[in-house]
């Protein structure tokens, strides 16, 4: 099997890529209108370009190297594709503009895209992807990223996730475009879009439950602010929570920006392996703890979604301690019946 040194190479450079196209797709297609009316096609154009242009670069520069094809779990597949031609063209007009040495037709499209839909991998190294989350952040030109992580007996062991509006640093605003790296056992670093050099990220110190920064979804979903802002009050939390769209909430841990990203909308939901794999690793290597909400690693082991968790529960080390105590005080599961009481004094 070829060195993971060597696969972080091919993933970082595919995901910058990605994060090109996307902003040039946004640029072109994302206006006032489209905002207005909620159409999501510029979304739907950009999902399938970046799927695509990932896939194929995967398995160009792998190949390259003689390794063999590894399995692919990803969102889009071209089922639906095939009944819009008018974005399908879309599709194929940017991706050969940024894959111009191998131009592709319609059929090699649908077939770039449906290496994706495989359900339960059956190599021991596959890939998962997410071409854009974090769809409502993109239509707002706020915050999306594109997510890639390697998987090896099920376990994320290399994370990429391309952002590509959000700053390099907190304190540089202006410096939009990154991308976050992880790779087992060897930490977790941050790169410009832009530029070759990394530097090494860490969740943050805070032990301190009061000051701690909450990072959840710009919109809520289902119950997702309500039983957050319990937790956050068991905790003793005084700080207003930071929203933030897509896997950006994983960066913002893990670069130490924020403290705690909670996730969990409603019980039966099971939440994508593609929308968490990458974010996984990448709090994990910078030094930050990520379960459920019942205290199980993540199981990527059962296809295509996390069938056997419920939520997500993301933070530095030094608060996960608390925050287990203070979920167990908001919250009330009874896997029996699938349901759950949300604790109110």
């Amino acid at each position: 099997m070829l060195a993971i040194s060597k696969l972080r190479s091919i993933a970082i450079k595919a995901v910058q890529q990605a994060c090109i196209a996307c902003v040039e797709i946004q640029s072109h297609l994302v206006n006032e209108e489209t905002i207005n009316k909620k159409d999501k096609s510029p979304v739907t154009v950009g999902d399938y370009t970046v799927q695509a242009l990932v896939i194929e670069s995967l398995l160009s520069s792998t190949q390259a190297l003689g390794e063999s094809e590894y399995s692919i779990v990803a969102e889009e597949d071209a089922d639906t594709l095939a009944e819009q031609p008018d974005v399908q063209n879309k599709v194929l007009e940017y991706f050969n503009r940024y894959n111009a040495s191998k131009p592709i037709d319609a059929s090699r499209l649908s077939e770039l895209l449906d290496k994706g839909k495989i359900k339960n991998p059956t190599t021991k190294r596959w890939w998962t992807l997410d071409p854009i989350d974090g769809t409502l952040g993109f239509l707002r030109r706020d915050q999306y990223a594109v997510a890639l992580a390697l998987m090896e007996d099920n376990k994320p062991i290399l994370g990429i996730l391309g952002c590509p509006s959000l700053p390099i640093a907190s304190n540089t605003p202006n410096d939009k475009g990154c991308i976050l790296i992880a790779q087992k056992g060897a930490g977790s670093f941050i790169r410009h879009i832009e530029r070759d050099d990394e530097q090494p990220i860490h969740v943050s110190t805070q032990s301190d439950s009061s000051q701690a920064i909450f990072t959840e979804s710009y919109v809520s979903r289902g119950f997702g602010h309500e039983l957050n802002s319990k937790i956050s009050k068991n905790l003793g939390v005084t700080r207003d929570p930071l929203r933030i769209d897509s896997q950006c909430k994983y960066a913002m841990v893990a670069r130490g920006d924020s403290d705690i990203y909670l996730r969990l909308t409603e019980l039966a939901y099971k939440e994508c392996i593609w929308d968490h794999a990458a974010g996984h690793i990448i709090v994990e290597e910078a030094g930050g703890q990520v379960f459920d909400f019942q205290g199980k690693p993540l199981d990527y082991s059962v296809g295509r979604k996390l069938d056997n968790n419920i939520g997500i529960v993301c933070s530095n080390s030094n608060l996960y301690p608390a925050l287990k105590e203070s979920i167990k005080k908001s919250i009330d599961f009874k896997p029996h019946h699938y349901t759950f009481t949300l604790i109110f004094e």
